[in-house]
């Protein structure tokens, strides 16, 4: 992965719902995820999660999310 990049895990909670199906889920999380992540030079990791789920994760349902950035070269 290059420098700087963002690695994140999640579960299927964050991108399936019972309304959403998984490819609109992914779609929005492609979208949303790439983004935030041009905001991530004024903002945390912990800034970039929040905003993250707080535009996608569906209600109802449990997310694990954990985001990793990579050091600078």
């Amino acid at each position: 992965l290059p420098p700087e990049s963002i690695l994140l895990l999640y579960t299927d909670g964050l991108v399936e719902s019972r309304d959403r199906p998984i490819d609109v889920g992914m779609d929005q999380l492609r979208h949303h995820a790439g983004a935030l992540a041009r905001r991530l030079d004024r903002w945390s990791v912990d800034d970039f999660c929040d905003e993250l789920l707080a535009r996608i994760a569906p209600r109802g349902d449990d997310v694990a999310l954990l985001a990793l950035r990579l050091p600078e070269a």
